[in-house]
C-alpha cells in the first residue's frame, strides 16, 4: 500500500532524527533543474508568482539562492521531520516509536513542487514552491505538465499486486498522479463535522484528520483496506451510509 500525503508552508529543519537513515531524494536533478529558474526570480516575480508578502518573497529568494543538490546536515533534515503544517501536527511524528516510523518509512510518500516525489527520509532544505502555483518554465505551462508523468510512474513502481492507495493529500497535490494511468485503486477521503444536525467540511480539521489518519495507519501497522476503517482518533467514525466502495467519510 501507499499513503499520499501534500507537503506544508511551514518548515523547520531543527527537527532532527536517528530513526531514519538519511537519504536523498529521487527526482533531485528535476528538482535541480527547477531551481535552475527558481533562482532568476527577484523577490519581486516570487511575491507576484506565490501570492505572498514582501517579507516572505524576500526570504523565500535567499532560499532558492542557497538552494543546492547536496545540501549538509546543518541546513537539510529529512522531510517527514521538516514539514509542520496542519497534516504533520495530526501525524506527530516525533511521538511515533521506532516500527512505526519505520512503517512510514515504507508507505508514505510526500508529494512536492520542487522534489515531485519524497520518502520520509529524503534530506531537504527549505523552500517553497506550491504546486499549483502557476510556475511554468521552457515548455511546461505548469509543474503539473512537469511532474505528472514521472510522479505516476515513481508511484506505479512502488506499487505490488493487491496493493491500495490511501489519498490523504490536497485536491492541489493529487492532481499531479494521473488516475488514469493508476495500477492500485486510489481511495479519497473526506471528514465531516456535524453541526447543526448537518455535515459539513471544515478545511483545518480535514488536514488535520489527514495526518491523523496516517498516524493511526503507522501506529497500527495497517496492511488492510478494511481495517483503514476502524480509524477513530480524536472522536472520528466510519460512516458506512455516506461512504463508497473508494471513497471513506469519517465524521464527528
Amino acid at each position: 500500500m501507499k499513503i499520499l500525503i501534500s507537503p506544508a508552508k511551514l518548515m523547520n529543519i531543527g527537527n532532527s532524527t536517528e530513526l531514519l537513515k538519511a537519504s536523498s531524494p529521487m527526482f533531485i536533478e528535476e528538482a535541480t533543474h527547477i531551481q535552475q529558474y527558481l533562482k532568476e526570480k527577484d523577490p519581486h516575480s516570487l511575491k507576484t508568482l506565490m501570492h505572498i508578502s514582501d517579507k516572505l518573497a524576500r526570504e523565500n529568494w535567499e532560499r532558492n539562492q542557497n538552494w543546492t543538490p547536496k545540501p549538509s546536515a546543518e541546513n537539510s533534515a529529512a522531510a517527514l521531520f521538516t514539514f509542520a503544517g496542519e497534516v504533520y501536527r495530526g501525524l506527530e511524528v516525533k511521538t511515533l516509536d521506532k516500527d512505526a516510523v519505520d512503517y512510514l518509512q515504507k508507505n508514505l510518500r510526500i508529494l512536492s513542487g520542487l522534489y515531485g516525489w519524497l520518502k520520509p527520509s529524503d534530506q531537504i532544505m527549505l523552500y517553497r514552491l506550491e504546486m499549483g502555483c502557476g510556475f511554468g518554465f521552457e515548455t511546461y505551462k505548469n509543474l503539473y505538465h512537469y511532474w505528472t508523468d514521472k510522479v505516476t510512474k515513481a508511484l506505479n513502481s512502488e506499487l505490488k499486486n493487491n496493493d491500495f492507495i490511501l489519498n490523504l493529500a490536497s485536491h492541489e497535490y493529487a492532481k499531479v498522479i494521473d488516475k488514469k494511468q493508476l495500477k492500485a485503486p486510489l481511495i479519497e477521503f473526506d471528514f465531516y463535522e456535524e453541526r447543526d444536525g448537518q455535515y459539513k467540511t471544515i478545511v483545518v480539521y480535514t488536514k488535520h484528520a489527514r495526518g491523523l489518519v496516517a498516524r493511526f495507519c503507522a501506529q497500527q501497522k495497517i496492511e488492510k483496506l478494511e481495517d483503514v476503517k476502524a480509524f477513530h482518533l480524536e472522536g472520528y467514525i466510519f460512516n458506512d451510509q455516506l461512504s463508497t466502495e473508494n471513497h471513506f467519510i469519517f465524521t464527528r
